[in-house]
């Protein structure tokens, strides 16, 4: 096979479907099924069982598809070599970030990094810290949020409080806002809900993102907590900023770095990470209360 076919095989076992892989690799979906039936005919045997919710590879797929993804990682390793090599940024970049830093911080390096690199290919992962804390050893560098059980291998890239905020032109809100996140951040909140009586809820609204999460909040519907990277934007006067306190300590939120020394020694990597070191949030805003 063709290292092409390679991707394409290993896109559909992690897609798990022809429409996934398909949006994953810019490709149609009757473009993409015909080229996995050229491929399935060289072998000679099907690759997949193909339902009509996902693909479910045959005994003949998996010995396929462990070796395409073998070979898209031999070739990824090779571009690597290459770039410590000659010292020239190229190849890819694989990045895994957690959602609120991907929305909150990384549009500005990564903006500035593809005006200087255009020829390096961003491979970006995003969604939950504990998502992204796994696979980590599968990318360059990892951006993870909260409490993590290993640190070893994690940079602490800052620390940030954590707000309750609603805004000040409306009653005490008896709707609360909250955004899908860990465990761990989910049950920090619910702790400070539970001692902080006079900001209980009598109802609870759940969105998938974070700022849409945060633009219910600034359209008066309720409020929420938000870690301070999403609301150095608010205006100060508009806005009541109470930083969370369980039992009397301020509460912080980590969000840490992983990438490896042989990481950072690549070209493409350390000239991310310039332009990463200079979006970082700077040192914590004043707070407000009521």
């Amino acid at each position: 096979m063709r290292l092409e076919e390679d991707l394409l095989i290993a896109t559909l076992s992690d897609e798990g479907t022809i429409r996934g892989a398909s949006r994953k690799l810019y490709i149609s979906q009757p473009a993409l099924s015909q080229r996995l039936k050229q491929i399935e005919q060289r072998f000679g045997e099907p690759l997949f069982i193909r339902t009509h919710k996902s693909l479910i590879p045959t005994p003949v797929g998996e010995e396929v598809i462990a070796f395409a993804k073998r070979r898209v990682q031999e070739e990824k390793q090779l571009q690597d070599r290459l770039s410590k090599l000659t010292g020239t940024v190229r190849g890819t970049l694989s990045l895994g970030i957690s959602s609120v830093i991907a929305q909150y911080v990384l549009p500005k390096p990564l903006r500035a990094y593809v005006n200087a690199y255009p020829d390096v290919k961003i491979d970006l992962h995003t969604g939950l810290s504990s998502a992204i804390y796994q696979n980590r050893h599968h990318t360059h560098l990892s951006i993870i949020r909260g409490d993590v059980d290993d640190k070893e291998g994690l940079t602490l890239l800052f620390s940030e409080r954590l707000y309750y905020v609603r805004r000040a032109d409306t009653e005490k809100p008896t709707v609360f806002i909250s955004f899908q996140s860990d465990d761990a951040f989910q049950s920090l909140i619910e702790e400070w809900l539970y001692a902080e009586a006079a900001h209980s809820p009598l109802q609870t609204i759940t969105v998938d993102q974070i700022e849409t999460c945060k633009q219910l909040m600034a359209n008066g519907i309720g409020a929420a907590i938000l870690p301070e990277v999403a609301v150095r934007d608010l205006n100060g006067n508009d806005y009541i900023r109470m930083p969370l306190d369980v039992n009397g300590k301020e509460t912080m939120r980590s969000t840490w770095l992983h990438c490896p020394e042989s990481h950072r020694s690549l070209p493409q990597v350390s000239a991310f990470l310039m332009f990463l070191q200079e979006a970082l949030p700077p040192s914590p805003l004043k707070t407000t209360s009521n």
